[in-house]
């Protein structure tokens, strides 16, 4: 292994030969997770391995507590140590295309690790256990997030990023509706672009103020938070969980009224119609009164008016992409639900006015 050490990499990937042993990839997995799980398939510390990407004098942590960044030169030699292309590596680690180190062209490798992780930009949550076993990973693995949670479609596991101890994947083949509703997010998605991960974003904080503020929330939340008979956690790791199907349901309705209003046909009675129709929804979920109308209601005020768009309107037609306006102008099409949303709260903010904080082992 000395052959690869620093002074006989020269100044480029050309100079670096590939590791002896590969690894097989895990889809938007951390660069320190990635980097991590290189080191140890070939008897390497991690950070013996960096010192071969390139200079870096920052404090590693576990995948589960930092991310690594690289400048272009540094992402290069990761690529060769790796035994693949760059754009196939710059593909498969999220970090390394969405945040690379601001380096002019030409600089010198170099990698650095923010201090302190910014969750804002990102998240790191867990790997699914059984998609970790099947990359043949040796450690737990580490994937970058829009949110700090992941759903496992294929293994039907909901992951985080909980640090207690004898704590893993939570099983969904108890609550198969959060399953039903991934998809069905998938689908909006895959259909809409940009403004549909705007709108499950914004329906998620919406979700988020009722948690928050605790006066009345949707009787399947504790149903299903039963049915999963957790024991580690608390409340607020299985909120986005039991809330899910709701969230996407609503991500739907959001999503419908903003592309009336982005192409134009979007009338004050049509707004009154709209309204009654949520409340209805939120009938069904046995939400009623003014409360949960609140969220909404800031919502729609910052969507309304006459929409200015950069680029076509949306035009007529099930499958056609949702643009961005108003108080989403500058979204960008992947990041956290956090920076996505229009609505300032965050989940676990403490009321302004004091509330009993709902739980859901409490009764509804």
């Amino acid at each position: 292994m000395a052959a690869r050490s620093v002074g006989s990499l020269g100044d480029g990937a050309g100079g670096v030969q590939p590791l002896p042993r590969r690894l097989r990839f895990i889809a938007e997995e951390s660069t320190n997770s990635f980097v991590h799980r290189l080191a140890e398939t070939n008897g390497l510390a991690p950070r013996e391995l960096l010192s071969m990407l390139g200079a870096g004098d920052a404090l590693l942590s576990e995948p589960e507590f930092s991310e690594v960044h690289l400048n272009a030169a540094a992402h290069g030699r990761l690529a060769a140590l790796a035994g693949c292309r760059a754009d196939v590596m710059d593909h498969v680690l999220p970090t390394l295309r969405r945040h690379p180190l601001p380096d002019p062209d030409g600089a010198p490798p170099r990698w650095d690790v923010p201090n302190p992780w910014e969750p804002v930009n990102d998240c790191l949550v867990r790997v699914c256990d059984l998609c970790a076993l099947s990359r043949q990973a040796r450690r737990d693995a580490y994937a970058v997030s829009a949110a700090a949670w992941r759903v496992c479609a294929r293994h039907r596991r909901w992951t985080d990023n909980l640090r207690e101890d004898g704590v893993t994947c939570i099983p969904l083949t108890a609550v198969p509706e959060v399953l039903a509703a991934h998809e069905e997010r998938v689908r909006l998605e895959r259909r809409l672009g940009a403004g549909g991960r705007i709108a499950f974003a914004d329906a998620f904080h919406i979700a988020v103020f009722w948690w928050n503020q605790a006066a009345q929330v949707p009787r399947a939340w504790a149903e299903r938070h039963q049915q999963l008979g957790l024991q580690e956690g608390s409340d607020r790791r299985v909120a986005a969980l039991v809330a899910y199907p709701e969230i996407v349901q609503l991500a739907g309705v959001l999503a419908a009224r903003e592309r009336r209003r982005l192409r134009g046909s979007w009338s004050r009675a049509q707004d009154t119609d709209w309204l009654r129709g949520v409340q209805a929804l939120f009938a069904s979920w046995e939400l009623r009164g003014s409360f949960p109308m609140e969220p909404v209601l800031q919502w729609a005020a910052l969507h309304s008016g006459r929409a200015h768009l950069s680029g076509p309107k949306p035009v007529r037609g099930r499958y056609r992409r949702l643009g961005t306006s108003g108080p989403h102008p500058q979204a960008a099409s992947a990041g956290a639900l956090e920076a996505l949303t229009c609505l300032p709260w965050r989940l676990g903010d403490i009321p302004e006015t004091p509330a009993q904080l709902w739980s859901v082992s409490s009764r509804v």
